[in-house]
């Protein structure tokens, strides 16, 4: 029983490595064609600005807007990044809670489960997922 069992966990491992790695793969590709696309498209506006103006004044015109775009999103990141530092600091202060007093009654822990409580439990999971039938 606990054989098949272990059969069925690293089944569902493969699985969810299998999934990982293909959205991994996905991810990647998606990126580079994204990448692509926008370098494609800063060649297309440069192309354009040079004939309006000068190639160069094209070039200068291309960077200037990429560094104001690049140092906004930086700005943003940098606030979510510091607002989040703040919150954890004042939610897990560590010598604020080691003055304060417990609040509330102190609750027992649960007693941990028993040998035969948690084969039981497996089992049956065994049982339902043989006969619901299994997808991999």
């Amino acid at each position: 029983m606990l054989k098949l069992l272990a059969g069925f966990v690293g089944a569902e491992v493969n699985l969810a490595l299998r999934r990982a790695a293909t959205t991994a793969l996905l991810l990647l590709l998606g990126a580079l064609l994204f990448g692509g696309a926008l370098v494609a498209l800063m060649v297309a506006l440069f192309i354009a600005l040079a004939e309006a103006y000068d190639p160069v004044v094209a070039a200068l015109l291309i960077a200037a807007l990429s560094f104001v775009v690049g140092l906004l999103l930086l700005i943003v990141a940098y606030a979510r990044l510091r607002t989040r530092s703040r919150r954890a600091a004042s939610s897990f202060d560590l010598r604020a809670a080691a003055i304060r007093a417990p609040v509330g009654p102190a609750v027992p822990p649960a007693p941990p489960l028993a040998a035969q409580t948690v084969l039981g439990i497996a089992a049956i999971a065994a049982i339902t997922g043989l006969i619901l039938g299994r997808r991999i």
